[in-house]
């Protein structure tokens, strides 16, 4: 009985352990039964797809290694943001199984110091490590054909970035916030940079030697044919007048150039960038030619030296917070043609206390004139109006609704034509009434004079015909009597 009991127990924990042992033996097999199967091995969640697993999440606290295979089956993607916020992890070597990283993959991983990507990988996707504050180190692979959006966007740590010569494109911010990254070797294949790629990136020295699209001449990055300026050294100081043969300046291309004082633009430039001159700290005056139409978003922000502004005839728009944080402007001109005025366009221009809006402008942003903020010690701050700030505005204009809308004291001057056109609508009704009024009056009182001679007329035919007949009774009656 006890033996039999011992074999029965045995061969129960021979069951379990078999039962125990398929869930491993089908995760480990070569094609999984069901590819919507999720693995867990403590510090990843895996899928399958097309060649292998990819890397869905980082669950680990703390992680030391990067598998490239795992239970047999090779890590051939990283998935969209699998990283995203893992702030223990200091250094991660991509495993060259890899053909694949997601955009976002290590945005956030503030802790991440060092980085390794193999030859596998051939673009750097968008945000990939943006906000990765202390990265310092970077090796990247030998086949990298373009580095996407803001892939190294606010890595402050970030002194220097050896990109292989296979790149040919740069995406838009890709190292934008790099506050660290004071040189950079163009590649000899790279045949396009994209706006804002080096905005607020304090670099001094570009190498373009062997990069026939691009040429450094003074110091600022342009194109082969100096259409376009794409970044300035910080160090450019004093008065700065653009080329003519420039119809461009790109987003942050003059950004944290605190040494200009006095900037001087031709009539060949149409556009200038977002942030082109912002925290442009020494700038005091702007010689605008007329050619430029736009000035994209916060354009000469935080220019905080600036006395005044003359905008050109040609300018048809002036985009969200151009011109704010400009604590000395005391005078701006805008002229006619200028269509749009984006919001906070002049948010915190303190010393601006009068504005002009010409009668052109059809919108006008929130905020885009006579407000301020006013910042408490706690870092929290208010939007107030800027005291004694007033507007000259045409009736009836975006302007005159704007400083209506904001409480602004204002004057304006023209007419009104939708008011004109109104009241000439309703003189005009009115008008129409009383004629027809007197019409129909002249018509009574015509109507009523024939009726009444009609009256009259019958009546002395109807006296006539009875004094006729009176007459003729009175010479019967004779008759009868003279017989």
């Amino acid at each position: 009985m006890k033996n039999k009991l011992i074999k029965i127990f045995s061969a129960a924990t021979a069951a379990i352990g078999l039962l125990a042992a398929l869930p491993a033996y089908w995760v480990s097999a070569d094609d999984l039964q069901n590819a919507e199967d999720v693995l867990q091995d403590g510090s990843f969640i895996y899928e399958e797809v097309e060649g292998g697993y990819a890397v869905k999440k980082c669950t680990a606290t703390i992680l030391t290694s990067f598998p490239g295979i795992v239970n047999g089956i090779s890590i051939v993607e990283i998935k969209d943001g699998a990283f995203a916020g893992c702030s223990t992890l200091s250094e991660v070597n991509i495993p060259d199984t890899v053909k694949k990283i997601g955009s976002n993959t290590f945005v956030g991983c503030t802790s991440l110091k060092k980085v390794s990507i193999p030859d596998s990988i051939t673009k750097i996707p968008d945000n990939t490590f943006l906000d990765c504050s202390l990265l310092t180190e970077v090796v990247l692979s030998d086949n990298l054909t373009e580095v996407g959006n803001m892939a190294f966007g606010n890595c402050k740590s970030l002194t220097s970035v050896d990109l292989p010569d296979s790149v040919t494109k740069i995406c838009d911010s890709a190292f934008d916030g790099c506050y660290s990254l004071t040189q950079f070797t163009l590649p000899d294949s790279l045949s396009e940079i994209g706006d804002m790629a080096f905005s607020y990136a304090p670099i001094e020295t570009f190498d373009a030697e062997g990069c026939t699209a691009f040429k450094v001449v003074d110091g600022i990055l342009y194109d082969k044919d100096e259409k376009i300026i794409y970044r300035a050294a910080p160090s450019i100081s004093g008065e700065l007048r653009i080329k003519n043969s420039v119809r461009e300046i790109n987003g942050g291309a003059f950004s944290l150039c605190s040494g200009i004082t006095n900037l001087y633009i031709p009539d060949s430039v149409e556009t200038i960038g977002g942030y082109a001159f912002s925290e442009c700290t020494s700038l005091k005056s702007i010689d605008f030619s007329e050619g430029l139409k736009t000035l994209e978003k916060c354009a000469f922000a935080y220019d905080i030296a600036l006395e005044s502004v003359e905008l050109p005839l040609s300018l048809e728009t002036i985009s969200d917070g151009a011109f704010m944080v400009c604590y000395s402007m005391n005078k701006a001109i805008l002229q006619e043609n200028l269509k749009n005025i984006g919001e906070n366009a002049f948010l915190d221009c303190p010393e601006l206390k009068q504005i002009t809006i010409p009668k052109s402008v059809e919108k006008i942003g929130n905020n885009a004139f006579g407000i301020k903020n006013n910042y408490s010690e706690d870092g929290s701050y208010e939007t107030v109006s800027i005291d004694g700030f007033k507007m000259s505005v045409t009736a009836g204009s975006a302007g005159e609704k704007y400083a209506k809308n904001n409480k602004i004291e204002y004057d304006s001057t023209g007419v009104d034509l939708k008011k004109l056109a109104f009241i000439i609508i309703v003189v005009g009704i009115l008008l129409t009434a009383i004629v027809f009024a007197i019409v129909l009056m002249a018509r009574s009182r015509k109507s009523a004079t024939r009726g009444a001679k009609k009256a009259q007329k019958e009546a002395l035919e109807k006296e006539a015909e009875k004094n006729y007949k009176k007459i003729a009774d009175n010479d019967e009656n004779e008759d009868k009597e003279e017989s």
